[in-house]
């Protein structure tokens, strides 16, 4: 299984985020998907994705923000391979998250 690494080496932490917040923390699976997690005075927004399938937004509180980020994190991490699969697991993700 591949690693999670920073994003540009971490240059993108403390940048304003597509969702217009600060960019807490950015990683990425080279090759496989990111997760980006950005903060704004009472709220958070985790975008996702894996690369050329599949991409998502949350919001959730700045409080909850971390753990919702590591969770989604480890979703990703357990995506499946299979084109059959990965839409079912789309679904769920969407659904859970």
């Amino acid at each position: 299984m591949e690693k999670w690494v920073s994003f540009e080496n971490g240059q993108t932490l403390g940048q304003l985020g597509t969702e217009d917040g600060v960019i807490l923390k950015d990683e990425e699976m080279p090759g496989i998907g990111r997760i980006t997690l950005e903060g704004k005075r009472t709220e958070a927004s985790i975008t996702c994705g894996l690369y050329g399938t599949f991409f998502d937004t949350v919001s959730s509180s700045l409080e909850d923000g971390p753990q919702k980020y590591d969770e989604m994190k480890l979703a990703l991490e357990n995506s499946p391979d299979g084109l059959e699969e990965l839409e079912v697991w789309c679904d769920w993700f969407v659904n859970k998250f």
